[in-house]
C-alpha cells in the first residue's frame, strides 16, 4: 500500500488526488468503476475523511469522478488527448497514456463537398470529395466521431486499411508527403441523430467538435476533418510553454 508522507511540499489530499488519477490512468479504474468509499480511503491510506473529501471533490470539480447520491462516486473520464506533443494522433495518444485504442469505419466513399468542406480543401464548392466517416474508441468505449475529407485525386485511400493504419501513414507511403503542420478550430456542436446512434448519447449533447487542417511542409493541404468528441469521456488536453522568461 502506498504511503502518503505530511512533511513533504504536496498536500496530503493532492497525494490522494495523485494517487486516485494514477490508477484512473492505468486502467485500475476504469470508467464507470466505484472508487472506494471516503472511509475506506481513510483507512487505506491513514489520512482523514476531510482530507480525502478534498482530494475527491478536487477530481469531482474536474469532471474525472461523478458523486451518485447514495450510490458512490465513480470514475467518468478514461484518458486525456494531448495534440502537440503527440502531432494529432489518437492511437500514439492512447498508446502513451496505456490505453487501447481501436477504429471503425462508419462509411466511406466520394460525396459532393459542401462550402465549408471544400473551402478547407481549397477546391471549388460542389466539387467531389473524398469522406471517410470513423468511430475511435478508447478500450472499446465509443469516445470520438471522425469524418475525414480528402482530394478525389487521392481515392487510393478507399481501398487500404484505414482501421488499422494510420492516415499520414498511408499519405506518406504513396504520396511522399508528410504531415508539418495542424490547424485546429474548436466549438461546440451538439449531436444530431446520427452522430448520437455512433457515439451512444442523447441527441443534442454538447459535443466538442475539433476541426483540423492538416498541412504539408509547403503549406500545402493534406487532408480536412472534423473530429465530434464526447468530452464526458475524452478529454482534448493543449499544453503551452510560458516563453516570457
Amino acid at each position: 500500500m502506498e504511503e502518503f508522507h505530511d512533511n513533504i511540499a504536496t498536500p496530503l489530499y493532492q497525494q490522494l488526488y495523485d494517487t486516485i488519477l494514477a490508477k484512473i490512468k492505468s486502467g485500475e479504474y476504469p470508467v464507470g468503476y466505484m472508487i472506494p468509499s471516503e472511509a475506506k480511503l481513510s483507512e487505506m491510506y491513514k489520512i482523514s475523511r476531510v482530507t480525502v473529501r478534498s482530494g475527491i471533490q478536487k477530481l469531482c470539480n474536474e469532471n474525472i469522478l461523478e458523486k451518485k447520491h447514495g450510490k458512490g462516486t465513480f470514475v467518468t473520464m478514461p484518458v486525456y488527448m494531448d495534440t502537440i506533443s503527440e502531432e494529432g494522433s489518437f492511437t500514439k495518444s492512447c498508446l502513451k497514456m496505456g490505453k487501447r485504442p481501436s477504429t471503425k469505419i462508419i462509411s466511406k466513399g466520394l460525396i459532393e463537398g459542401d462550402k465549408w468542406i471544400t473551402r478547407h480543401l481549397g477546391i471549388d464548392e460542389g466539387e467531389r470529395v473524398i469522406c471517410i466517416k470513423r468511430l475511435r474508441l478508447v478500450n472499446d468505449v465509443a469516445s470520438i466521431l471522425e469524418e475525414d475529407y480528402f482530394h478525389a485525386n487521392l481515392e487510393f485511400i478507399l481501398n487500404e486499411d484505414v482501421e488499422n493504419n494510420q492516415l499520414m501513414d498511408i499519405i506518406r507511403k504513396r504520396t511522399g508527403k508528410k504531415a508539418h503542420s495542424f490547424n485546429d478550430i474548436m466549438d461546440i456542436k451538439y449531436s444530431n441523430k446520427e452522430q448520437s446512434e455512433v457515439l451512444g448519447c442523447v441527441v443534442g449533447m454538447p459535443l466538442l467538435c475539433v476541426s483540423q487542417s492538416v498541412l504539408g511542409d509547403q503549406g500545402q493541404i493534406l487532408y480536412f476533418n472534423q473530429q465530434y468528441i464526447r468530452t464526458d469521456i475524452y478529454k482534448f488536453t493543449v499544453k503551452s510553454i510560458n516563453q516570457s522568461d
